[in-house]
């Protein structure tokens, strides 16, 4: 039998860190939607997932800080698909008080209800999606490209970039130490 899906909670990245808030992510996606034509845009990896709600979870994968879950955005919605407990903490709920809160499983139905209305668009791109989300959607309804988080996530803002230049820090600062002790042994 498959296993369940793990529930641990997401927790807040601070903007500190993040460099631009969920906000200004999503109205970045909605440029790029006007712009490939898309009236929904489907997220199914973790880490873009991770990255737009600027959440981290630990213990759903055991090398990275990301949870299970999937996003949609639309014109008027934004939606992250989890089970509910992930998102119980007060802290949780008002960093993602303007996102819909939606039942893990509910995303493909979703996904078939707008793509099944005369117009709609859905940009995916499948090769970072699952089959289920990727082979749900009609040809006629497709946009196939790669999502707007990509770009986003390979051109650092200054936060990051901070944040890249204290971890080199720190991890610099480890292995001199790692080093040394090996030089003992």
């Amino acid at each position: 039998a498959r296993p369940a899906v793990p529930y641990n909670p997401f927790r807040v990245h601070p903007l500190e860190y993040a460099g631009l808030s969920c906000a200004d992510k999503v109205d970045k996606v909605r440029k790029e939607m006007k712009d490939k034509k898309a009236t929904m845009a489907v997220f199914g990896a973790l880490d873009d997932v991770a990255y737009l709600f600027n959440v981290r979870c630990k213990g759903d994968v055991d090398t990275c800080p990301v949870g299970i879950a999937y996003a949609t955005i639309t014109d008027d919605q934004v939606n992250l698909y989890c089970d509910s407990r992930k998102v119980e903490s007060p802290e949780i709920q008002e960093h993602l008080s303007e996102v819909t809160i939606k039942p893990y499983e509910d995303i493909v139905k979703d996904i078939q209800e707008h793509a099944s209305q005369d117009g709609n668009k859905i940009w995916i791109d499948k090769s970072r999606s699952n089959l289920a989300l990727a082979t749900v959607i009609p040809e006629k309804a497709l946009v196939d490209k790669q999502n707007a988080i990509i770009p986003m996530k390979a051109c650092k803002n200054e936060a990051e970039l901070e944040g890249m230049r204290k971890a080199h820090i720190v991890d610099g600062a480890a292995m001199a130490k790692f080093m040394a002790w090996l030089e003992d042994k």
